[in-house]
């Protein structure tokens, strides 16, 4: 029985090893296809390296892809509502079409309690309401719609079928589309 080819990585240099292996498992094999010792191997540690910080696969591909996501959102600033809701759907649409976060959004579609996958989902959406607060404040101080907009419903309504497109359909998501997107949400929220 030949034993692996483990060296003798400590602490940070470890996590990082086993977090980056965990990504490339992922984006290889598919979630079923990781397993502890796979990520373990491929990190270049023993398998109870991994074991002693991770559990569990899910917590330790939950940590992964968090260490490899940003959850930072550039707030566009055009002058104009419309070209800054645009701008914002389209970052979303290219934040959510990365091999890392289809797999984050699959993750967090299944029925796992993770605390750092809740914590994720949070951070993840209170980055993109901060960033629609910004933009719809702006158009609200420029007259372009009320101050009684409901925040968080633009947000879901722009975020909505995105989200259908990218998981379940595999629609196309373009430049027309969002930009439609866009126009049905303002048809709704101009002052008139």
């Amino acid at each position: 029985m030949s034993t692996p080819n483990t060296s003798h990585k400590r602490g940070k240099a470890v996590r990082d090893g086993v977090l980056a292996a965990a990504v490339n498992e992922l984006l290889n094999t598919g979630f079923d296809g990781v397993t502890i010792a796979s990520v373990a191997e491929s990190a270049g540690v023993h398998v109870t390296s991994v074991y002693r910080r991770w559990r569990t696969k899910e917590q330790l591909i939950t940590d992964a892809l968090l260490n490899h996501i940003d959850p930072a959102v550039e707030v566009p600033d055009t002058g104009d509502l419309r070209r800054d809701l645009i701008e914002l759907t389209t970052n979303l649409h290219e934040s959510l079409s990365s091999p890392q976060s289809k797999a984050m959004l699959r993750l967090a579609s299944m029925p796992l309690e993770i605390d750092r996958l809740d914590e994720a989902r949070r951070r993840v959406l209170d980055e993109r309401m901060d960033a629609m607060g910004v933009v719809l404040d702006r158009a609200v101080h420029r007259g372009e719609i009320a101050a009684t907009i409901d925040r968080r419903l633009a947000l879901e309504f722009l975020h909505a079928p995105i989200y259908t497109r990218v998981l379940l359909t595999r629609d196309q998501v373009d430049e027309a589309y969002i930009g439609g997107l866009v126009d049905l949400l303002l048809d709704g929220v101009r002052v008139r």
